[in-house]
């Protein structure tokens, strides 16, 4: 059994805090941006311009999509490697069970199914944010 570590369990609520404080902050910019920009007149420049916003963001998440992709893929590599999960050295934020051989290789596969199916979502919205902003 790997013990918790009360550290980085405040350290995860302080990050998951603070970043949905900046999702409030971002979410209340982003409605007073629209309120500002539906106050011109036409509705194409209107258009234009939440299909760029909309393509911006969808770029964005396709980026961090790839970026966690990567990262599940490359932990179940690791797992691949050690035949160990949670990894030799890892910090935990509950107590968890230690899984070796057979246990751990089935996290690495399942870790290896969730970057690909994150692979696949990080292409289609790079797609679709590339129609957008073509």
């Amino acid at each position: 059994m790997l013990r918790a570590d009360p550290r980085l369990r405040r350290q995860t609520c302080a990050a998951l805090g603070i970043a949905t404080i900046v999702a409030i902050v971002a979410i209340v910019f982003f409605q007073h941006w629209l309120k500002e920009i539906s106050a011109a007149p036409g509705t194409d420049l209107l258009i234009l311009r939440l299909r760029r916003m909309i393509g911006m963001a969808l770029t964005g998440s396709a980026l961090c999509l790839a970026l966690l992709a990567w990262y599940a893929a490359h932990t179940a590599s690791r797992i691949n490697s050690s035949r160990q999960w949670p990894l030799p050295g890892s910090r935990v934020i509950r107590d968890t069970p230690i899984r070796h051989e057979a246990a751990a290789l089935a996290v690495g596969r399942q870790l290896n199914g969730v970057a690909i199916s994150l692979l696949v979502l990080a292409f289609a919205m790079g797609y679709i944010s590339w129609r957008m902003l073509s």
